[in-house]
């Protein structure tokens, strides 16, 4: 259940759901870092699921001159009523065989909330990439049948975006002889409950998928790159563009124009004491 952090009654009617599965290489969550932290969001509540292995620690997005005191628990609610959107960043993984409880739940709750569109952001397994994925970008997107009437063309034409391609049966080549794009089969290998949760949605609500290649180890170029895309979409951080000619040319934000959270600090483990060897 979702557990709202004060007593009023929170209004998600008309917000973008923001959703990071948990997935290979945990690009999503580092995206999810990065705007919580950049923008300063504010935490709405929890999401209490026993599909979740439950966890506490030290709040991540804790500062040098921060005053208080605050702990994070396995699945935390952000909100944006600035934008008027809500992201999810889930901290744990799932207890074994409990994805499919989780998601129905979640479902229930996206449609309950009356959110206006979903945007699922994860990771696929790079080893598993077809020959035709391996160069170029790594990032590839699905849309509903809603949301690609009314972003299909710009993600295709304007910012250059490629269709994730569909497979007929792992590990058959893609679909691309019919020249129907929604023949076939989608396929998400490492992108957690992606897959599903966008199939659950597809129908009722518009939804998509925006998704990395990656395999496990240091995601923070991934991550950037993802963030950077799901920005020039949404335009929840404001940067400069400049003028070319008739046109104007977006500039992408930069590592160092993020906020980083104090977590990441501890990608690889603190280090040792060094009072050990004295």
């Amino acid at each position: 259940m979702f557990v709202p952090a004060e007593k009023s009654k929170l209004n998600f009617k008309g917000y973008t759901l923001i959703y990071p599965a948990v997935s290979v290489g945990n690009v999503a969550q580092l995206m999810a870092d990065l705007l919580i932290s950049t923008l300063t969001l504010h935490r709405a509540g929890y999401i209490q699921h026993p599909s979740i292995v439950p966890m506490v620690g030290n709040d991540p997005f804790a500062y040098k001159d921060s005053s208080s005191c605050k702990i994070v628990t396995c699945c935390e609610v952000y909100e944006s009523v600035e934008h008027n959107f809500v992201i999810v960043q889930q901290r744990a993984p799932f207890v074994r065989g409990k994805q499919g409880l989780y998601r129905k739940w979640l479902v229930e709750w996206i449609k309950e909330c009356q959110f206006k569109k979903v945007v699922i952001a994860t990771s696929s397994s790079s080893e598993e990439r077809l020959d035709i994925q391996i160069s170029g970008p790594q990032f590839r997107f699905v849309l509903s049948p809603t949301l690609d009437e009314d972003f299909g063309d710009m993600f295709r034409n304007f910012y250059g975006w490629e269709d994730l391609e569909r497979r007929q049966s792992f590990p058959a080549p893609p679909v691309t002889d019919s020249g129907d794009k929604e023949e076939g089969q989608l396929y998400i290998p490492g992108g957690g409950i992606a897959k599903r949760l966008f199939e659950d949605l597809s129908p009722t609500c518009p939804v998509a998928v925006l998704l990395m290649f990656c395999s496990e180890g240091d995601n923070v170029a991934e991550a950037i790159d993802l963030t950077n895309r799901i920005n020039r979409w949404l335009g929840l951080v404001l940067f400069h563009s400049r003028s070319i000619g008739n046109a104007f040319e977006e500039a992408v934000v930069k590592y160092t124009q993020w906020k980083i959270p104090s977590s990441w600090k501890l990608f690889f483990g603190s280090r040792v004491d060094q009072s050990l060897f004295h």
